[in-house]
């Protein structure tokens, strides 16, 4: 069965959004140090941000109207928010201050709202999709087709693990909280890595607006909220110095010499 979901109009739709949203008992992050081994990276669960997502035979079609561009997405079950737009994702989009041209990622990008609405928005834009459900990475694909936006590359990934060394000058994500710090720490890290000087990474969150953002100072040096609504919070951290070394590197070379100087020791 198919079913379409109102355009925004006179805020109606988003405002029945908020309602289901705070109706809604979001899962908790895992505490930091002690990730959900079913959840962590390349484990196959069913969870939605997964290799092996549940089946579901359930089809939808939403239709999204924002910043002037009407979106229609198809979407099916195994897939996060499947019957309707993430009012996270929404406020997320409504804080978006974009290029007009450079590469833009839209990480975990589900069935395609954000990276298609980037690329409605700012055609010259070149938009990068990624997604480690297949499920998802086939909706994408399609939903591209399905709103004349060719020019985006949607791609099967856990993370970054397809991008290679390819860099950014921006990086988009309504992460999956529920997936826990084993999937939101790799994510921030290596959005540094896969940033070009002056990039930003910018993500929208609902629980755990404390301990991110503070990893993302770690790993930045820096970190602002840009927006808030409705219980949501977007943060961006820009990659402002190419001699800032985040935390997490500074560990590792850290350790790295500690090996070395060992070594040495034991030579001699």
């Amino acid at each position: 069965m198919v079913q379409r979901v109102k355009p925004l109009e006179n805020g109606s739709y988003l405002a029945k959004l908020e309602r289901e949203a705070k109706a809604i008992l979001d899962a908790k992050l895992k505490p930091q140090g002690s990730p959900d081994k079913k959840q962590h990276r390349g484990s196959k669960t069913s969870h939605y941000y997964s290799n092996a997502p549940s089946m579901s035979k359930e089809k939808f079609l939403l239709r999204l109207c924002i910043k002037g561009q009407f979106i229609d997405l198809a979407s099916s079950g195994g897939i996060f928010s499947k019957n309707k737009i993430d009012l996270g994702t929404l406020v997320l989009i409504e804080s978006l201050t974009l290029p007009e041209n450079g590469e833009i990622l839209d990480m975990g990008c589900g069935y395609g709202p954000i990276g298609i609405t980037v690329s409605k928005i700012k055609p010259l834009l070149k938009v990068t999709m990624v997604d480690i459900n297949p499920t998802a990475v086939k909706l994408a694909r399609e939903n591209t087709e399905r709103n004349n936006v060719g020019t985006i590359e949607v791609l099967h990934s856990d993370l970054y693990d397809s991008l290679g060394d390819r860099t950014f000058n921006a990086i988009i994500s309504n992460p999956p909280l529920a997936a826990g710090y084993g999937v939101i720490h790799p994510l921030i890290e290596g959005a540094f890595v896969h940033l070009k000087e002056g990039g930003y990474l910018q993500l929208v969150l609902r629980r755990g607006t404390n301990a991110i953002p503070n990893k993302m100072k770690a790993v930045f040096g820096n970190f602002e909220l840009v927006s808030k609504k409705s219980g949501y919070k977007v943060f961006r951290s820009v990659k402002t110095k190419a001699d800032h070394v985040p935390i997490f590197f500074k560990a590792a070379s850290d350790e790295g010499k500690k090996r070395k100087a060992k070594k040495e020791v034991l030579a001699d």
